[in-house]
C-alpha cells in the first residue's frame, strides 16, 4: 500500500505533496513498467528480457529535482538479480531526479535550510 506525504519547510513556507510506495497493481512487471516514460519503458523491457519473469522491486520514491527545486515522487525499479536500477525523471520539468534514501531531504531544495517537516496524510492503492 502507498502512503501520502506532505512535506513543509518552516523557513520558506513551501510545501509538497507526494504519493510514495506502491499499489497492488505494481506486483507484475508489465504494470510497474507502465509508470515510466515510454523511452525508459523500452530500455527496461529490453533489459528484462534476461529471464521469464525477473525478480524486481518497484515503488514510488521521494526525490529532489535540482532543476526545478521540487520534491517529487518518481517511479523507481530495481532488478534484484542484476542490481540494475531505473529512476524516472522529474514529472514536473523532466530533469534528473535524485532519489532520497531517507524519508525527507536533509535541507529544503528551495531555500537550502534544514528542518523540513513531514506528515503522513493518508494511504493509496
Amino acid at each position: 500500500m502507498g502512503i501520502m506525504k506532505e512535506i513543509r519547510c518552516p523557513s520558506c513556507h513551501r510545501d509538497w505533496k507526494a504519493a510514495v510506495g506502491h499499489g497492488r497493481m505494481h506486483g507484475k512487471l508489465d504494470r510497474a513498467v507502465e509508470a515510466f516514460p515510454e523511452e525508459l519503458q523500452r530500455k527496461i523491457r529490453m533489459d528484462a528480457g534476461l529471464g521469464d519473469e525477473p525478480l524486481f522491486l518497484f515503488n514510488y520514491r521521494l526525490a529532489v529535482c535540482p532543476e526545478c527545486k521540487d520534491i517529487v515522487a518518481v517511479p523507481f525499479l530495481r532488478f534484484l538479480e542484476t542490481g540494475w536500477e531505473y529512476v524516472s525523471p522529474c514529472p514536473k520539468c523532466g530533469g534528473k531526479a535524485e532519489v532520497l534514501e531517507e524519508d525527507i531531504p536533509g535541507v529544503c531544495p528551495n531555500c537550502q535550510k534544514a528542518g523540513l517537516e513531514a506528515e503522513e496524510t493518508g494511504h493509496w492503492d
